[in-house]
């Protein structure tokens, strides 16, 4: 009795397999320019290739080392990452292949970003042409 209580433990704690019609994808975010600093969320939506899944996922992650890891069904997609938080002008727009038996990962490397300090702003002097300004025509009636 216990041999057989065992094995049943044993086999429900075993890792599950994912299923034949699932995959995973392994999206990383390289954000060596910045020294690796965690991406604090992103907002991301993933929405299947033939526009029949109207938005399968539209979520905000919070990234544990910079990665996240999502089960989808098989099947092609396009996918929109928006970053929030310090890093919220940036966004990636993309087609991801879903396979079951390959590895899915994205790498995504985030570009260098500069923080805003008062005084060290230089803004361009902005010529104006007069000459080609669009203007509206008014009319006036003097009483």
């Amino acid at each position: 009795m216990s041999l057989c209580l065992l094995a049943t433990l044993i086999a429900r704690s075993a890792p599950q397999s994912l299923q034949k019609d699932s995959a995973t994808i392994l999206i990383r975010l390289d954000n060596y320019s910045n020294n690796n600093e965690p991406i604090d969320s992103i907002y991301l939506i993933l929405d299947r290739y033939d526009l029949t899944g109207a938005g399968v996922i539209k979520r905000i992650y919070h990234p544990v080392n910079n990665e996240i890891e999502l089960t989808v069904p098989n099947g092609k997609y396009f996918i929109n990452i928006f970053f929030l938080g310090l890093y919220r002008d940036k966004h990636f727009d993309g087609i991801v292949d879903a396979k079951s038996r390959k590895k899915n990962e994205l790498l995504l490397k985030v570009d260098p970003t500069s923080f805003f300090t008062p005084g060290y702003v230089s803004i361009p002097k902005e010529k104006i042409d007069f000459g080609n300004l669009s203007v509206t025509s008014y009319s006036f009636r003097i009483k």
